[in-house]
Order: C-alpha cells, then sequence, then structure tokens
C-alpha cells in the first residue's frame, strides 16, 4: 500500500466523534512496521476510516510526524496546538492543518516532531487527553501499552 508523503513522516490522526458514531465504533491500539516505516495508531479496525491519532517514525530519514483529524476541520495553513495530557505527563507539539488529498481529509499535522515526550504520555496508565484547537478527545488506554512498547522497539528516534 502507497501511502502519501505526509505519512511517511509521523502522523497522528484525530477525529471528533458523536455519541451515536461512537457507539458503533471500537477504536484500538495498533501499531505497524514496514521497512523503516513504523507507526502508533489509534483508529478503527476499518482501514477505510481515517485514524483518531496516528504517531509515524520513518527511521531512515530521522523523522517523525503526528497527524490528527479534528473533526470541525479548518482552512489549510491554519495553526494549531496538540496537547497530550495523562496525570501529570504532558506534551504539546505545533501543527497546522492540511487537506490530505488521498483520504479527502482534513488533518492537523505536527512534522519533524520529538517522539520521545509523545511517548512518555502514552506510556502512562489511564485514558489520555488530546486537546487540538477546541476540540477535546480521550485516548483509552486498552491495549495502548503494548502497542507503545513495540512502537518504541521499532522507531530509533525513541
Amino acid at each position: 500500500m502507497t501511502l502519501p508523503v505526509r505519512f511517511l513522516a509521523v502522523i497522528l490522526l484525530f477525529g471528533s466523534l458523536s455519541g451515536a458514531n461512537a457507539a458503533q465504533q471500537t477504536l484500538v491500539w495498533t501499531q505497524k512496521a514496514s521497512g523503516g516505516f513504523v507507526t502508533l495508531a489509534y483508529s478503527s479496525l476499518d482501514p477505510s476510516e481515517t485514524p483518531l491519532f496516528m504517531l509515524s517514525c520513518l527511521n531512515g530519514a530521522g523523522i517523525a510526524v503526528l497527524d490528527v483529524s479534528p473533526g470541525a476541520g479548518g482552512e489549510p495553513g491554519t495553526e494549531m496546538t496538540i496537547a497530550l495530557a495523562n496525570g501529570d505527563a504532558t506534551a504539546s507539539v505545533e501543527a497546522e492543518v492540511i487537506h490530505d488529498e488521498a483520504s479527502g481529509a482534513a488533518l492537523v499535522e505536527a512534522s519533524d516532531i520529538d517522539v520521545k515526550p509523545i511517548l512518555e504520555v502514552l506510556k502512562g496508565s489511564g485514558p489520555v487527553a488530546m486537546t487540538v484547537g477546541d476540540a477535546n478527545a480521550e485516548l483509552s488506554d486498552h491495549g495502548r501499552s503494548v502497542a507503545v512498547e513495540e512502537f518504541t522497539k521499532q522507531c530509533e528516534l525513541a
């Protein structure tokens, strides 16, 4: 599967879910590696759905990208902050709204980031609070520790 160049850095995707949609959609933590491209995602098992959160590590280029999909969207180029919190651990990165032509989705993307602070937040127990602009989401801890551990082993930037 060919991924857009935007997804070859580090991608973290975030989408807001309505009550009815959330009840029908189960989100899970997954980690995948292909060559030097490693991803950590919190998403539906349906591959046609845009992940809520996706962190990508491109070992060969030495870069990581975080993309989130903020339900309300925004105009491409709009600057936003992606903030994560879990207990006392916090991390934030500056990002901007982009339009992914392959999926048609509006994403908030932070490129060439330091993955270590993000992984410290994700390694904690309990849900992670994620804020992007005015949108908020809670990322479950169910299955997260195993996915984060595998991502950390395979991402050379971790």
